[in-house]
């Protein structure tokens, strides 16, 4: 419910974050509590905007885009799709620096999926190929791939 670790829990009842009461050997959180729990911002804010960067020939980057129709009525299947990728670990596309899966806010339904490679450590297009087979296997019930419009290309210039 919290979408953190068990452990992270037991620390933040222990920095009195979260308060608990013990029975027996199980601590009990407030329903209330975990329903109000916010947490903290991850790392320290920055205080200036990034400069552009061009990177060396030798480490460039790539970026893979595609564009994808959720079908209907599975926008809410999909949330739970990603939920289970992300929690087992699978579908991290070897030699990404990034990856993004995000919804579209001006075309309904619209799902777009950005993978960001570095060449030092991108796999050849045949097992990019794959990954992204797998990828696609995995969302077919909740993603109409026949829509799904690709694009690649060399990053000129980044953050």
């Amino acid at each position: 419910m919290l979408g953190i670790s068990e452990r992270r829990i037991r620390l933040y009842i222990e920095m009195k974050r979260l308060p608990a009461v013990r029975a027996a050997d199980v601590l009990m959180i407030p329903l209330e509590n975990v329903k109000n729990f916010k947490r903290k911002i991850v790392g320290r804010p920055r205080k200036s905007t990034l400069a552009w960067r061009i990177s060396s020939a030798e480490n460039t980057q790539f970026m893979t885009f595609i564009s994808v129709q959720v079908k209907s009525h599975q926008e809410k299947q999909l949330m739970q799709r990603m939920e289970e990728i992300k929690c087992s670990g699978k579908h991290i596309f070897p030699g990404t620096v990034a990856r993004y899966v995000v919804r579209s806010e001006t075309i309904p339904r619209q799902i777009e999926i950005v993978l960001v490679w570095r060449s030092t450590v991108m796999p050849n297009e045949v097992e990019r190929e794959q990954a992204l087979e797998a990828f696609r296997q995995s969302l077919s019930d909740v993603l109409d791939w026949d829509t799904a419009r690709y694009n690649h290309g060399e990053v000129l210039m980044h953050t």
